[in-house]
C-alpha cells in the first residue's frame, strides 16, 4: 500500500498551479487515465483538505483553541475578529483545495472507463457527497452541475444549495445501488483504495451515514418539496447499517519528508517530520482555550463537578490541571508558555518525536456516526430509535480512539448525566449530543460541530474578547478569484451579509 502516497503527492504537484474547480494541468490526458489510478490521489488530497484550514478555523470558532500569545505577537487575530471577506485566507484555501480534490472524484465516476470500474465510481460518488456537502454548508450556493468541466466551461453557474443537496443524495443512492448489484465489476477495487481496501460492504455503511447526515441537516427547512424529499429518503434508511468503526485512511504515511506525513501530524504535531525542530507554526501556535478547558475540568456551569477524563488524553497538564487561554486576551503577568496546556494525544509522542508521522488519518469516526444516529432518533423517532444508546456509544467510541477505557467512559457519562450538558440535563438532548460532538470530533472533524452549532446554537460558545462582530458567521464569503474570473455567476456576498440571516445563508439554516 505504501506506494500510493507517492502517486497522490505526484498528482497534487501536477495540479498545484491551478487549485480551482475548472483548471487541471495536462487536461487532454485525463481521459487516458483509468479510475483506479485516480482513487488514492483523490482520497489523500481530500483528507489533507479536511484537516487543514477549515479544521483549524472550526476549532477556533468553536472556542476550542486559542493562540499562543507567549510566543506569537497576535495569533489568530483575523479569526478572532472574524474578518470574513473575499480575501480571508483560510476560507479561500478551503474552497480552492476542496474543488481540486473533488475534481478527481468527478474524473473517476464520469471517466470514459467508469463502466469497467463501477465500484471505483461508487466510492468516488460517496466521497464527492462527503466533501460537497460542506461546501454548501459553509458557502450556500456553489458551482456543481457545471463544475469540473475544465476548458469546456471556465465560468460555471452557481447551483442552489438545496439542488446540490438533492443531487448529492442521488449520487449516494446510485453508489448504494451499484454496491448492492450482485454483478462483479470488471476491475474490482484493491489496495488503491487507501481507505477501506475495496471493502464495499463498509463503503455502503459510509454512504448510508453520509446520506443520513445530509438529510438531518435539513430538519429545520419548511419548504414542502424539500420536506417531502427528506421524509421519503429518511424512510429508505430505516433499518440501514451505519458506520460502527473508525474509517481510517493511510496511503503509506511516514517521516521520510514533510509531504509523506499524515497531514494532521504535519499541521499540528509537536515536531517537524525529521524531529529536528519544534513545529512552530503548528503545535507551538495552539493552546487550549480557557472556555474549553473549564468545560473539560468541570468548572463550567454546564458540566459542573464532572471532570472529563479525556482531558488528559487530549492535552498536556499545566500545574496539575488543564489550563487555557482566553481567546483575544494578552499575556498575564508572571505566566509563560509552560503555564498553559497544549495538544497531546498523537500530536506529541514522548518516546519518539517522529513516530506519529505514520499514523492513520480518519475520514469518519465511530463517534461521529453514533452521535449522528442519536440525533436521528431524537429528531425522527418514528423512523429511528435508541437515541440515548447511540449517544452513550458515541462517548464510548470517543474514549476508545483517544486511548481511554470503557470504564472511564461509563463513569464520565453517569457523572455528566444530570448536568446541563448531560443526557438528562436542562439544556436537552440536542445540546447533549452537540456537546459530545464538540469534544469527540475536535481532533477529527470539528467542522461538523461548527456547522451543527450554527444550526442548533449548542454548545453555547463565547466570542473572542477581540471580536468585532456580534455573532459567529453563518457562512463564508466566496474567494476574490471567483469575483475576478466568474463575476457573471458568483453571488455578490459581502462581509455584512455573513453575520445576518438572509438569502445568502445556507438554505437549511434560514429560519
Amino acid at each position: 500500500m505504501k506506494k500510493y502516497v507517492y502517486i497522490a503527492f505526484a498528482a497534487l504537484s501536477l495540479s498545484s498551479c491551478g487549485l480551482d474547480d475548472n483548471t487541471a494541468v495536462n487536461a487532454p490526458q485525463i481521459e487516458l487515465v483509468s479510475p483506479d489510478r485516480y482513487l488514492s490521489a483523490a482520497q489523500t488530497t481530500n483528507y489533507d483538505v479536511e484537516v487543514s484550514d477549515i479544521f483549524q478555523l472550526s476549532n477556533i470558532w468553536m472556542n476550542n483553541w486559542a493562540g499562543n500569545v507567549y510566543f506569537f505577537a497576535s495569533p489568530m487575530s483575523a479569526e478572532y475578529q472574524m474578518q470574513v471577506t473575499s480575501a480571508f485566507a483560510p476560507a479561500n484555501n478551503y474552497w480552492n483545495n476542496s474543488y481540486l480534490a473533488m475534481s478527481r472524484y468527478e474524473n473517476i465516476y464520469n471517466n470514459p472507463k467508469a463502466a469497467q470500474y463501477t465500484h471505483h465510481a461508487a466510492i468516488a460518488k460517496i466521497m464527492m457527497a462527503n466533501s460537497m456537502q460542506y461546501i454548501v454548508d459553509f458557502y450556500g450556493d456553489a458551482p456543481f452541475s457545471e463544475a469540473f468541466k475544465r476548458e469546456a466551461n471556465l465560468t460555471p453557474k452557481y447551483d442552489k444549495g438545496e439542488d446540490i443537496y438533492r443531487n448529492l443524495v442521488v449520487l449516494l443512492n446510485e453508489a448504494i445501488a451499484t454496491i448492492d448489484n450482485p454483478a462483479s465489476p470488471q476491475f474490482p477495487v484493491g489496495d488503491e483504495d487507501v481507505v477501506l481496501g475495496g471493502d464495499m460492504a463498509t463503503w455502503k455503511k459510509v454512504a448510508n451515514t453520509i446520506k443520513l447526515r445530509i438529510l438531518l441537516r435539513q430538519s429545520k427547512v419548511t419548504d414542502s418539496n424539500i420536506r417531502s424529499f427528506v421524509t421519503a429518503q429518511l424512510q429508505t434508511l430505516a433499518g440501514a447499517q451505519f458506520v460502527n468503526s473508525n474509517i481510517a485512511i493511510n496511503p503509506g504515511y511516514g517521516n521520510a519528508n514533510a509531504g509523506q506525513q499524515n497531514p494532521l501530524i504535519n499541521n499540528y504535531g509537536y515536531v517537524i517530520f525529521d524531529g529536528s525542530a519544534i513545529n512552530t507554526n503548528g503545535w507551538r501556535y495552539i493552546m487550549i482555550s480557557n472556555h474549553f478547558a473549564t468545560l473539560l475540568n468541570g468548572s463550567n456551569a454546564k458540566t459542573l463537578a464532572t471532570v472529563d477524563t479525556r482531558r488528559g488524553l487530549m492535552y498536556l497538564a499545566a500545574g496539575g490541571t488543564i489550563r487555557g487561554i482566553n481567546q483575544g486576551e494578552g499575556q498575564i503577568a508572571g505566566a509563560t508558555e509552560a503555564s498553559f496546556s497544549r495538544l497531546s494525544w498523537r500530536f506529541l509522542n514522548n518516546s519518539s518525536a517522529t513516530t506519529n508521522s505514520e499514523i492513520d488519518g480518519y475520514i469518519m469516526t465511530a463517534a461521529e456516526s453514533y452521535l449522528l444516529q442519536a440525533e436521528a432518533a431524537e429528531l425522527y423517532p418514528a423512523v429511528f430509535s435508541n437515541a440515548q444508546g447511540n449517544y452513550n456509544a458515541g462517548i464510548a467510541a470517543s474514549f476508545a480512539i483517544l486511548g481511554g477505557t470503557a470504564a472511564q467512559a461509563t463513569a464520565y457519562t453517569n457523572s455528566l448525566n444530570s448536568k446541563p450538558y448531560g443526557w438528562n440535563g436542562t439544556d436537552g438532548h440536542i445540546a447533549a449530543i452537540q456537546y459530545q460532538r464538540m469534544v469527540a470530533l475536535h481532533f477529527f472533524k470539528p467542522q461538523e460541530t461548527y456547522i451543527n452549532y450554527l444550526k442548533t446554537g449548542f454548545p453555547v460558545t463565547p466570542l473572542a474578547l477581540t471580536a468585532t462582530q456580534p455573532n459567529k458567521p453563518w457562512r463564508l464569503v466566496y474567494p476574490g478569484r471567483e469575483y475576478n474570473t466568474n463575476s457573471a455567476n458568483v453571488p455578490v456576498v459581502n462581509q455584512a451579509d455573513v453575520f445576518v440571516k438572509n438569502q445568502f445563508t445556507p438554505f437549511w439554516n434560514r429560519n
